[in-house]
């Protein structure tokens, strides 16, 4: 059985990456790659860069979902509560 990979390109200096926080973890952590601080206000929204590229295998996608810590904690999650990463066709 062979196994699919995802294509990840970083498109800028300092980005890093996607890791796993441990081998039993169900996903992957992405990272901001911002020259500055990023500093987001009670109900304010923020594209924040990553600096990287993701193409999911044939017949797969990928999605972005908040922390738990981060989103139950802080508030923060994104704008429609997940994010889809999809191959342009």
């Amino acid at each position: 059985m062979s196994k699919e990979v995802a294509k990840i390109k970083l498109l800028r200096e300092g980005a890093q990456i996607p890791t796993r926080g441990s081998d039993k973890a169900a996903g992957w952590d992405i990272y901001s790659c911002t020259d500055e601080e990023v500093i987001i206000a009670p109900g304010e929204m923020v594209k924040v860069p990553t600096g990287i590229s993701i193409t999911p295998p044939p017949g797969y996608f990928g999605a972005i979902f908040a922390r738990s810590g981060l989103s139950t904690k802080q508030g923060l999650r994104p704008a429609n509560c997940v994010g889809k990463i999809q191959k342009n066709l």
